[in-house]
């Protein structure tokens, strides 16, 4: 599987990382002295992980489905007779 669905997320959280820095500093003459070091001393842990939340659930289906299309040709060829219905890494070795 290609890492398309990571780099897209990663893609989203930079930017909404990015649009924060950018449009939610403060505009007081004193602050913009060094925004940019309050900005990194501000964000906290909790903040990452709502961007990452956001960032995850803005990702679209089609990226989500996209990489699955290369292991599916694999998944066709496999014996139908496996009852649990999972596939071993031996048997998708075998095809």
């Amino acid at each position: 599987m290609d890492q398309g669905v990571i780099e897209s997320m990663k893609r989203r959280y930079r930017k909404q990382l990015l649009s924060k820095l950018l449009f939610e500093g403060d505009d007081d003459e004193e602050e913009a002295i060094c925004p940019i070091v309050k900005f990194w001393k501000a964000l906290t842990l909790k903040d990452c992980v709502y961007m990452i939340n956001e960032a995850w659930e803005s990702v679209p289906e089609h990226t989500l489905k996209r990489p699955w299309r290369k292991l599916a040709l694999y998944l066709e060829n496999v014996d139908q007779s496996n009852d649990s219905g999972s596939v071993t890494v031996t048997e998708l070795n075998d095809i």
